[in-house]
């Protein structure tokens, strides 16, 4: 059987684990001839010039790699191609080159389409506090995140998921159900759904301010004070806000009565980057302040009491605590000050004694 010629647009590393194990997947009916990716571009304190993961790994495996549909060798390479697998690139492609190749593009979304198009999927089903997530695998169009579905798969997050460990679950989802409709193609049983564009919702993407918390709301959840609707993160209000949502929408419901919850999965939605963050006065100086670590106990008998009854906020586990004899379910548990190294809150708090005056 002869194998399709596939060439495979993306950037960051989760991109670059799905191409893996495309490469390394002998049996798959494909051969990848060519990968485009962004351009390199300076990264780190020293801003150095740094190539993407997809690029590293195609150079690896002897790939040729383009950052640009100009150059004539690309569109001629271009065209011989049967297909197209794209998974985050980051950029739109134009509509001239996507009906270049013989089967056009597909496209990898961690999301289920229509729910979630656009740049940050991931970061907005955790920082949405969703139960569930998946993978869409589309056919592409000229519309963002807009062409018929070929396969999709559901997944149930985990409350210790963050953004990257949903990236690789994700992205190895995308693989598998890519490995499947390749199939499907070739045996000419791969079937289109159309979206239901009236449910669809769209993401943005994120940026730094999106991770700033004021130092008096960092104190409540501390102290797991019931926060006022004006406070909670407004990255999630703007969505709600328009898409309609209320608090008694299933998605926001618990987030007034549930500071912890709230932005605990904000840090899981925000991290690494832009990481949640506030502004510590120091003698009278203002300092940046990353909230590092995070945690949320689901297992104790007294958890329950979190959902059912919100509004008694102070349910305490034995166990060490920087504020006394007991510990929250979940709380705060590592913090790192501008210029210094990451430390327990317990330690902030012994150097800092003012950290959890309300």
């Amino acid at each position: 059987m002869k194998k399709l010629n596939i060439a495979f647009f993306g950037a960051p590393s989760f991109a670059a684990r799905v191409l893996q194990r495309i490469i390394d997947d002998k049996n798959l009916p494909i051969t990848v001839v060519l990968v485009v990716t962004q351009p390199d571009r300076p990264a780190g304190r020293k801003q150095i010039s740094t190539s993407t993961p997809v690029k590293l790994l195609a150079q690896k495996h002897g790939i040729p790699v383009f950052d640009s549909f100009q150059l004539p060798t690309f569109s001629f390479q271009l065209k011989q191609i049967d297909l197209v697998l794209l998974y985050a690139y980051g950029a739109i492609i134009p509509s001239d080159i996507l009906k270049i190749p013989r089967w056009g593009f597909w496209n990898i979304h961690p999301s289920l389409l229509p729910k979630y198009r656009g740049a940050s999927p991931i970061a907005y089903s955790l920082l949405m506090g969703d139960k569930t997530t998946g993978v869409s695998l589309i056919q592409m169009d000229e519309r963002m995140d807009h062409g018929p579905i070929l396969s999709q798969q559901t997944y149930e997050i985990q409350k210790e998921d963050t953004r990257e460990d949903l990236e690789n679950k994700l992205s190895d989802i995308g693989y598998e159900l890519f490995k499947q409709s390749v199939q499907l193609l070739i045996n000419g049983t791969l079937q289109k759904v159309e979206q239901n564009n009236s449910n669809r919702t769209f993401t943005r993407l994120l940026t730094k301010q999106d991770g700033y918390i004021p130092f008096p709301i960092v104190q409540k959840i501390i102290k797991r004070v019931i926060l006022k609707n004006n406070e909670i993160p407004p990255i999630i209000t703007e969505y709600c806000n328009k898409y309609q949502l209320t608090t008694n929408h299933p998605s926001t419901s618990l987030r007034v009565n549930q500071p912890l919850t709230t932005y605990y999965d904000l840090f899981r939605g925000l991290s690494p980057w832009p990481g949640l963050w506030t502004v510590f006065p120091i003698n009278g100086i203002e300092k940046r302040l990353k909230i590092t670590r995070m945690t949320l106990s689901t297992n104790h008998p007294s958890t329950s009491l979190r959902v059912n009854q919100p509004l008694r906020p102070k349910v305490w586990a034995k166990g060490p605590s920087p504020f006394g004899g007991y510990r929250p379910l979940g709380e705060i548990t590592h913090v790192q000050l501008e210029g210094k190294k990451e430390v327990s809150l317990e330690t902030f708090q012994k150097a800092y004694g003012s950290f959890l005056n309300i």
